[in-house]
């Protein structure tokens, strides 16, 4: 069970790497690329309900964006306990959810 559970997750990861790099972003809701700038949105975006930052809406996507940002924002909890390997701490972030609170997880 352990062993399905992480092949899955692994998957998914890879899934949303790739949706990351399919481009298909809106031209609304700008990449913040300055730390100081990217945390004071993550502050402001904080769900009360889960403590996780919200997600950008999936319908500003399409095609395989569309289908990450609707899984970050099914599964943020999982997301943040995992690392971003996209080199995306110069710009603040600290997770793979981090990737889809603006359209940077859009590629």
């Amino acid at each position: 069970m352990l062993k399905m559970l992480t092949i899955g997750l692994m998957l998914l990861y890879f899934s949303l790497n790739l949706a990351m790099a399919d481009g298909g972003h809106p031209k609304t809701s700008a990449q913040v690329t300055d730390p100081k700038a990217f945390k004071l949105l993550k502050e402001k975006s904080i769900d009360p309900k889960t403590g996780f930052p919200k997600t950008l809406d999936p319908d500003l996507f399409k095609g395989k964006a569309k289908k990450a940002y609707q899984i970050a924002k099914e599964i943020p909890e999982i997301l943040a306990k995992m690392p971003c390997f996209r080199e995306c701490e110069v710009y603040g972030h600290e997770n793979l959810l981090d990737c889809f609170i603006d359209n940077h997880g859009a590629g």
